[in-house]
C-alpha cells in the first residue's frame, strides 16, 4: 500500500493529521492509527499486524482486526493507493 498522491500528512503533538487535498477533507488519527499511518507506506495489511503485534502487547487476532478495519477505512475515503 501507498498513501493516495493527493494526501498531505503531517504529525502534530504526537498523532497525524491527513489532508485530502483533493476534496479538503481532513483527518485527524488516534495514537494506535498515527501508529498504523506512520508504518503503512509499502507494507502489506499481513507485514503491518507482524509489526504491531511486536511493537505492542496485543493478540494477533486483535491486531489483525485494526489493521483491517483501519485499511477500509483509509480505502473508503481514498487515502491510500494499493502497491
Amino acid at each position: 500500500m501507498r498513501y493516495a498522491p493527493q494526501v498531505a500528512w503531517q504529525i502534530i503533538d504526537g498523532e497525524v493529521m491527513i489532508v485530502d487535498l483533493a476534496s479538503g477533507q481532513t483527518m485527524g488519527l488516534n495514537p494506535t492509527a498515527t501508529w498504523l499511518w506512520s508504518h503503512l507506506d509499502g507494507h502489506s495489511a499481513s507485514e503491518l499486524t507482524d509489526e504491531m503485534t511486536s511493537a505492542f502487547d496485543v493478540s494477533r487476532n486483535d491486531a489483525e482486526k485494526d489493521v483491517n478495519e483501519f485499511i477500509q477505512l483509509l480505502r473508503e475515503k481514498d487515502l491510500i493507493a494499493e502497491s
